[in-house]
């Protein structure tokens, strides 16, 4: 019977085996004086310990961690040092299966000292690229590095796309003329063309 059950896909509750026949592993739980299936997977059994197991069909889920490159939008800015980050896709714009909580402090947004805002630097709205310098969620990021910062931003004013305008800090929008600060990425998405 045992070598009938594994590699078998199960369901949950299924039974696997009398609980003589073996100890209890991941994925497994013990009803009645059986051992069940507590996932939907592939049984597994480890005739060394003698365990039985239930190994988990499909991917596991995608993670953040610490020194990814994800991309978020900027979704608030409750203080004048800090902005909540929705994050939704790693380095390859892949998104992941939900979003995570970003947090940006101004200490992570530049090295230059002199500035007091974090609206010097994003602000609600902007898509960044940012890299994770903690752990766990909500996550702590950064944009120190040149090809972190805002990737596409809109106008405050009219809510236009900004465009970057080459050599100035400055983005602009072409509807009406606004001029705003942000700390941009290297690869901002839109750029202003100059006239020959």
């Amino acid at each position: 019977m045992l070598a009938n059950i594994v590699g078998k896909k199960v369901f949950p509750g299924d039974i696997l085996c009398a609980i003589e026949e073996f100890l209890p592993g991941d994925g497994v739980y013990v009803d009645n004086g059986y051992i069940r299936a507590a996932r939907f997977g592939i049984v597994e059994i480890d005739f060394t310990s003698r365990r039985i197991h239930v190994k988990p069909l499909g991917k596991k889920p995608r993670l953040p961690g610490k020194g990814s490159v994800v991309y978020g939008v900027v979704t608030g800015v409750p203080r004048e040092e800090l902005a909540f980050v929705k994050i939704f896709a790693d380095e390859r714009m892949v998104p992941f299966n939900g979003f995570f909580s970003g947090v940006l402090h101004i200490s992570q947004a530049s090295d230059s000292p002199g500035q007091h805002s974090i609206y010097d630097f994003v602000k609600p709205g902007d898509f960044v690229r940012a890299t994770i310098v903690s752990p766990s969620a909500p996550y702590l990021l950064s944009i120190r590095r040149p090809q972190d910062g805002v990737i596409l931003a809109y106008c405050s004013v009219c809510g236009a796309p900004l465009y970057k305008v080459p050599g100035s800090p400055y983005l602009v929008c072409k509807r009406c003329g606004n001029k705003e600060k942000r700390k941009v990425a290297i690869h901002y998405l839109l750029e202003e063309r100059r006239k020959r």
